[in-house]
């Protein structure tokens, strides 16, 4: 009977290894390739909102690039303007009700329109002080629902809420920490902190939700880590920052301690290539959207930063742009990842 027992444990023993070579020795290549979760992404659900500047109006698009809408048409050269109108607009954004709002940059004011363009409400003209803007050109809304504007041409920044009431105003114009000069693009993360690329002090600056100065990167330069002419900024999905460079017609993607990671792109008009990009956006799964503004498009990138699509020529048609300057982004209920 032992050796009945040791013969039986040798079979099992060599039928087990057996089983186990088979396995070690599988071709990699026949497994089935891994996905990437953003890869089958509906971007229908997503909406692209554009600040035609030169041609004085809004445009909707879809997250492939399909026109839905636009509205606004010319205010004209000289006040008092007309509500409803646009002059130059640089900015716009877009809150949870659906409401937008757009930084009227040439009109010296911000107008509020409710989700199919109608107006509803505007604030500012020309001036310095809580009510007054100079060449606004950044908006953005808070996590909190509040709206902050970057008021370019006076240094500052400033929130409202969502009647336009004043809220809180910060920035002097400088280079000392906490003061500016002519701030283009505005962020914000999840903990309500905001960054603001600082354009002619060739730098980013953080602060907190109550504007309170945090911490500072960047200085002038050509070289990888520096800044020509920062215009706009997008935190992305993963906390780290892309920042976009107007004279240097590329995206650097740095830490939140401002530490350097990598830089995209170069001056061109071919698919990846800009020509002063303005403004950056990303979306919940990580594609960026970059308005190409001399170029007049869009361009589309996936999370590793691959050149997806483009749309848009120069023009005053749909789908056609002049010098476009703005960008963001809205989505439908439950369409954004669900935390894990």
């Amino acid at each position: 009977m032992a050796q009945d027992n040791e013969a039986v444990e040798e079979v099992e023993t060599q039928e087990v290894v057996g089983e186990s070579t088979a396995i070690e020795v599988q071709d990699p290549a026949t497994l089935p390739e891994e996905r990437p979760k953003w890869a089958d992404v509906d971007h229908t659900q997503l909406y692209v909102w554009v600040a035609d500047a030169g041609n004085d109006r809004i445009q909707k698009f879809d997250g492939n690039g399909r026109f839905l809408f636009e509205f606004g048409k010319p205010a004209g050269t000289r006040p008092p303007y007309r509500p409803g109108l646009f002059k130059g607009p640089f900015g716009v954004a877009v809150d949870k009700e659906g409401n937008i709002w757009v930084a009227d940059t040439g009109c010296h004011r911000i107008q509020k329109f409710d989700p199919e363009g109608d107006f509803i409400l505007e604030f500012g003209g020309e001036g310095y002080g809580q009510s007054k803007f100079y060449w606004p050109e950044a908006i953005c809304v808070e996590p909190m629902g509040t709206v902050l504007v970057a008021d370019t041409h006076n240094h500052c920044l400033k929130r409202y809420d969502e009647d336009g009431e004043f809220l809180l105003g910060f920035g002097f114009a400088g280079n000392f920490d906490g003061f500016m000069k002519f701030p283009t693009g505005l962020a914000t993360d999840a903990e309500g902190n905001i960054y603001v690329a600082d354009r002619d002090n060739q730098r980013v600056q953080i602060f907190n939700e109550e504007g309170q100065f945090l911490t500072k990167f960047g200085e002038y330069g050509f070289e990888e880590g520096r800044f020509n002419f920062p215009s706009d900024l997008t935190v992305r999905t993963d906390g780290t920052l892309l920042v976009a460079e107007k004279s240097q017609n590329r995206l650097q993607q740095f830490d939140r301690d401002g530490n350097f990671i990598a830089s995209f792109c170069e001056y061109g008009k071919r698919d990846g290539q800009f020509n002063c990009p303005m403004a950056i956006a990303e979306d919940p799964y990580g594609f960026v959207f970059v308005v190409d503004t001399l170029n007049n498009r869009i361009q589309k990138f996936d999370p590793e930063m691959n050149f997806v699509s483009k749309w848009g020529t120069i023009g005053r048609e749909e789908k056609q742009f002049q010098n476009p300057s703005g960008i963001w982004l809205s989505w439908e209920p439950d369409w954004e990842p669900k935390d894990e």
